[in-house]
């Protein structure tokens, strides 16, 4: 009986560990992904310190208990990076169900304005005034973007980038940041990423590749950048805006504008390939991740679904 018991054991770990495998790229992807350059490595952490954005209170005290015993839910440790939490429905209401704690460590560097409670959040009035605040966040931000490293095209170009900016935001968090929950605060995390850290944030700039051990933003994490809304736009913003500047000198995207910002989501999202198609031929599960996240990000420049939601309930 033991020894049947050992082989269930035992073939449940073999599974896991295939179930885990099938979920990573082949080797000719993952490779692909983790050369992909990444100019702004390289940049210093002022860049994605600036403050475009009220501050947060520094007298808000952190939790004098464990979240746990406040029936939040669990709580996992992400490469020593900072703590996952699976949060309780009661907590999480319509805006997912993982979340990284930032409170005790960011504490005084929360955007009160953009770290909404869930009961605030089913207010029309204060969710429509939320949105509104983000995109004019997002336009500041990008206009900072612009004023740091340049801006080598025309009106509509800048217009039309501004707007893929909006997209990307969108896409990456539906512009959600923070979630408070009495005075803790947490960050959006996904939780259908092919990173190992996953991602999170509005525009989730958490890019660990597929190697545990290589944290590719670490100084955004020692900077305690990640603690405020408009410190992670700007990051993810200046990814996106080193790969665009790869996608429109990129032959494949010469047909239209709207290929060369689609084949910038493209090598923000997979490091794949900079073309609007640039899809792998060798992974299907990792190709139909693209396919599905590429189509989204057209749906969202194309459709504008933040203009609906901040009309929403009038």
């Amino acid at each position: 009986m033991r020894s049947l018991l050992l082989g269930l054991v035992v073939l449940r770990l073999a599974a896991s560990a295939d179930a885990e495998e099938s979920r990573r790229p082949s080797a000719g992807v993952e490779k692909a992904t983790t050369d992909a350059p990444a100019p702004w490595e390289l940049e210093p952490s002022s860049r994605w310190e600036l403050k475009t954005a009220p501050m947060g209170d520094s007298l808000v005290p952190p939790p004098k208990t464990r979240l746990e015993d406040e029936g939040i839910g669990s709580k996992t440790r992400v490469h020593d990076l900072f703590d996952r939490w699976t949060l309780a429905e009661h907590v999480a209401a319509d805006r997912g169900t993982q979340y990284a704690e930032v409170t005790d460590e960011c504490r005084g560097r929360i955007e009160r304005p953009f770290a909404l409670s869930a009961e605030e959040w089913a207010n029309d009035g204060l969710r429509r005034r939320y949105l509104w605040n983000v995109d004019g966040l997002i336009e500041r931000a990008g206009k900072k973007l612009f004023a740091d490293f340049g801006a080598p095209f025309e009106r509509v170009e800048r217009l039309a980038f501004i707007n893929a900016l909006r997209s990307l935001a969108w896409q990456e968090s539906r512009w959600q940041h923070y979630l408070r929950y009495k005075d803790w605060y947490f960050v959006v995390v996904s939780g259908g990423s092919y990173n190992k850290l996953d991602d999170w944030g509005i525009t989730q700039v958490a890019r660990s590749s597929f190697d545990p051990s290589k944290r590719l933003n670490a100084r955004f994490f020692e900077s305690k950048g990640h603690c405020s809304i408009s410190s992670s736009l700007y990051y993810g913003f200046m990814e996106y805006y080193f790969c665009y500047l790869e996608a429109r000198k990129a032959k494949c995207n010469a047909a239209s504008l709207q290929q060369a910002l689609v084949g910038a989501y493209n090598r923000y999202a997979s490091g794949y390939s900079a073309c609007h198609d640039g899809l792998t031929t060798e992974d299907a599960a990792f190709r139909e991740y693209q396919k599905n996240a590429l189509a989204g990000f057209l749906d969202h420049y194309k459709n504008k679904p933040w203009r609906k939601q901040r009309t929403a309930g009038r």
